[in-house]
């Protein structure tokens, strides 16, 4: 018979797998997502096992995480809501197509009624319809799997229960049937991939780190499975960007790797990211790579130098995003103090640590200094005060927040939230 796994969603079992899980599938988890507890036999799932009678205790093994959290990774990784009702829709037409060459080629006509049932029912279910038959199915917990009970479902939840993978879910691979399954879902509920059979049948150790086993199966396929490669202007925007993507959205930060050349941001700066971008355009590396400049003067100068270079597909040339509150900000000039928008002028790291941080013992926003002219671009360079200063208290600022994880909401993130949001969605068209 074997030992299977189980990913249960909501509780339901969407996907099944006998002996080892799927590693495409693992990659929507963390090793963080992992856990072991004891358990008694006759708690596991239902629908899975039926109403065991068993009350002895056995050790689970999971890697148990939240629906809101898969659909973050999945973004990430490129299987957004958009694609996969691309790929549903042609997957579908494919399948409609097929039904179509059976019907015409074959002579059996029972054969041909039931090929005709499904392209009926094919022709007739959107996207959105295939949405509440997985809810149908998951509500009236219905098995998944073929067998001689009758159900009053609709047609298609009885036909999703025709399991020939992914519950008869017209897609082309494993993460965008994921993907709108989890749609259907309320977003605080869990995602679980049990693996305690497969563990206490030998085929993985209790100590196994499962996630990164399967992850090497599929790192030839970097552009999706890899982690992806951020570059900034210099060593202190990786760690601002680093630690508070660990800080906010701990869930994510497994997906990303910071490159650290040993640069400061004296010796970095705009023209160096730009050496690095075309460097790793130049070695065909294969990762998905984001090249995130300042939202000043000097990074919209820098960026000329690669206008005349093909970016690849797997490289994302961002900017920080404006700012809100950069649009009324105090400067320093010839002129002397004014309040102007410095967004695309002096928009370094600095100024999105967070109100709080960019404020003086005066309560006063720290100014920016307008220390440069470009004639290309026709706009003056501009840079706050005191940058040592600030990034030391934002550094106190995350300190307080790791020592403490209540304290986040004492403070201001909106700046640095919207960085995190343009990495986070770099790939997602």
């Amino acid at each position: 018979m074997g030992s299977y796994t189980e990913l249960l969603i909501d509780n339901y079992p969407v996907f099944s797998s006998k002996s080892y899980v799927n590693p495409e599938i693992m990659t929507i988890f963390s090793e963080r997502d992992k856990k072991s507890f004891q358990r008694k036999v006759s708690n596991r799932n239902t629908i899975v096992w039926g109403t065991l009678a068993n009350d002895s205790e056995e050790t689970a093994f999971e890697y148990n995480t939240t629906v809101r959290c898969v659909i973050d990774r999945l973004e990430i990784m490129g299987f957004t809501l958009e694609k996969t009702k691309i790929d549903f829709n042609n997957s579908k037409d494919i399948l409609i197509n097929e039904l179509k060459e059976n019907i015409k080629n074959n002579d059996l006509k029972e054969l041909e009624k039931s090929y005709k049932t499904e392209l009926n029912l094919l022709q007739n279910s959107n996207f959105d319809d295939f949405l509440n038959a997985f809810l149908e199915l998951r509500t009236k917990n219905i098995p998944y799997y073929k067998n001689d009970k009758e159900y009053n479902i609709s047609s298609l939840a009885k036909y999703l229960t025709g399991d020939s993978g992914f519950l008869n879910f017209p897609t082309t691979q494993p993460r965008f049937y994921l993907r709108a399954y989890l749609e259907s879902c309320e977003k605080d509920t869990f995602v679980i991939q049990d693996i305690t059979e497969i563990t206490n049948a030998g085929y993985y150790t209790p100590t196994d780190n499962v996630r990164e086993i399967t992850n090497e199966i599929l790192l030839s396929d970097y552009d999706i499975n890899s982690k992806i490669i951020i570059l900034t202007e210099g060593s202190s925007d990786r760690k601002i960007i680093e630690r508070s993507m660990k800080l906010l959205y701990p869930h994510l930060i497994d997906y990303y790797s910071f490159m650290d050349f040993g640069l400061s941001n004296s010796s970095g700066g705009a023209s160096s990211l730009v050496t690095q971008v075309k460097g790793f355009i130049g070695a065909g590396i294969k990762n998905r790579i984001i090249a995130i400049f300042d939202n000043d003067t000097a990074a919209f100068v820098a960026r000329k130098g690669l206008e005349k270079v093909t970016i690849s597909e797997n490289i994302s040339i961002l900017n920080y995003p404006n700012l809100s509150s950069a649009e009324d900000y105090p400067t320093l000039g010839p002129t002397g103090k004014q309040n102007i928008n410095v967004n695309k002028l002096a928009g370094s790291i600095e100024i999105y640590l967070g109100l709080e941080v960019l404020t003086d013992n005066s309560s006063n926003l720290i100014p920016v200094q307008w220390n440069g002219y470009d004639k290309s671009l026709n706009q003056y360079q501009g840079e706050l005060i005191q940058k040592s200063k600030v990034q030391k208290k934002f550094f106190l600022k995350l300190d307080d927040c790791e020592s403490d994880r209540k304290n986040i909401n004492n403070y201001d993130w909106i700046g640095i939230k919207i960085i995190l949001n343009t990495i986070f969605n770099a790939f997602k068209t």
